[in-house]
C-alpha cells in the first residue's frame, strides 16, 4: 500500500461520495467491512489486514447517517462512531469526519412537553470522541454545531443545486419556500438564480401529534419554471403539497430540489404524481435522486 500522508475511510453509507472526494485528492481510500449480527448488533471493521500503515496518519472519514433499504440511521451513526474508534486506537495523527447529512438534526427543539433535544445529544457524543474537524452539509439547524469543540463547518449546497437546474434550461425562475421556516434559505437559494428572482412562500400547518400537513396558497405563477427547495425531502408530503398547490396556480415546470432526498416509503410516487417535472438530490444519500455531486465543493474545504 502507498506510503501516503492521508488515507481516506469510505463508510458504508457514503461509498459513491466518499471515492469521488478521494479521488478528487488524490489519496488512498479504504473501504469496510459490515454486518448485522442475529441479535442485532451491528458489526463493522477497516477492511485492512496491517494496521500501521494508518499509524500517525490524517484520516478523513466519509459517512452519511441517512437511512436507506439497508439501514436504518441508527445503524449509520454506529457505523461512523466504530469507524472513529478503529482509528482513534490504532493511532492516527488527526481525524477528520465528514457528515454528508446528519440523522436526527430536526430534533433540534421542543415542541411538546417531556421531548428530547436529540440533535444536540448526538453532537456531544461525537465531541466526546475527541475527532479533531467535523464537516456537514445544509445541517437543518446550523445552531447545533456549538455543541462541538472541535472546528465544525456546515457546507452550503444550494450553488450546486442551482446550477444544475440552471443546466436544464430553467428559465423565468420563481422560487417557492415549501413554508416559513424554509424561507431564509429560499431566499439565499435564489440569488443563485439572480438577484431578481422572486421568493414566495406557502402556508402550512403540521399537528404535531400527528405531523398531518395542510398548505394553502394563492401565488401568480403562470408560465414560471418553479423551483421548490428544501433541505430534506423524507416521505414527500411536504414536497406534494406545494407542488400541487404551484401547479394549480399555473406553474409551466416544477423542479423539487433538496440537499438530502431521503425518498422515503411513497415520497417518489407522490412528489411525481403531484406534477414534479423532476426531482433532484445530492449525494448526500446514495440513490438514484442523487444527481448533484458534493464531492468537489467538499474537496475545496479540505485542500
Amino acid at each position: 500500500m502507498t506510503s501516503s500522508e492521508k488515507f481516506l475511510i469510505v463508510g458504508p453509507a457514503s461509498q459513491l461520495l466518499g471515492v469521488k472526494i478521494a479521488n478528487g485528492l488524490g489519496i488512498p481510500c479504504i473501504n469496510t467491512e459490515f454486518k448485522t449480527f442475529p441479535d442485532g448488533e451491528n458489526y463493522l471493521r477497516l477492511n485492512i489486514e496491517d494496521e500501521t500503515v494508518l499509524e500517525d496518519k490524517e484520516i478523513i472519514i466519509v459517512q452519511s447517517t441517512g437511512p436507506s433499504t439497508t439501514r436504518d440511521q441508527n445503524a449509520r451513526i454506529f457505523e461512523l462512531f466504530m469507524m472513529i474508534d478503529a482509528v482513534k486506537r490504532i493511532g492516527v495523527s488527526k481525524i477528520i469526519a465528514i457528515i454528508p447529512y446528519m440523522a436526527y438534526a430536526r430534533q433540534d427543539k421542543i415542541f411538546r412537553p417531556g421531548e428530547s433535544e436529540f440533535a444536540k445529544v448526538i453532537l456531544r457524543i461525537i465531541n466526546s470522541m475527541e475527532i479533531d474537524e467535523l464537516y456537514v452539509v445544509d445541517i437543518h439547524a446550523p445552531n447545533t454545531l456549538e455543541e462541538l469543540t472541535c472546528k465544525a463547518v456546515n457546507i452550503d449546497s444550494m450553488k450546486l443545486l442551482a446550477d444544475y437546474i440552471k443546466s436544464l434550461g430553467a428559465t423565468d425562475i420563481v422560487v417557492i419556500s415549501p413554508d416559513k421556516g424554509a424561507l431564509k434559505r429560499s431566499k439565499a437559494f435564489a440569488k443563485h438564480f439572480g438577484e431578481d428572482v422572486p421568493v414566495d412562500v406557502f402556508e402550512k400547518k403540521r399537528d404535531v401529534k400527528t405531523g398531518e400537513i395542510t398548505m394553502s396558497g394563492q401565488l401568480s405563477l403562470k408560465n414560471k419554471d418553479v423551483v421548490i427547495a428544501d433541505d430534506i425531502i423524507a416521505t414527500g408530503g411536504t414536497m406534494a403539497s406545494a407542488i400541487k398547490i404551484a401547479k394549480e396556480n399555473g406553474a409551466k415546470k416544477v423542479y423539487a430540489t433538496a440537499t438530502h432526498a431521503l425518498m422515503l416509503e411513497n415520497a417518489k410516487y407522490r412528489i411525481l404524481k403531484a406534477g414534479a417535472d423532476e426531482i433532484i438530490g445530492t449525494d448526500s444519500i446514495d440513490n438514484e435522486i442523487s444527481k448533484v455531486s458534493l464531492a468537489t465543493i467538499i474537496i475545496d474545504y479540505l485542500q
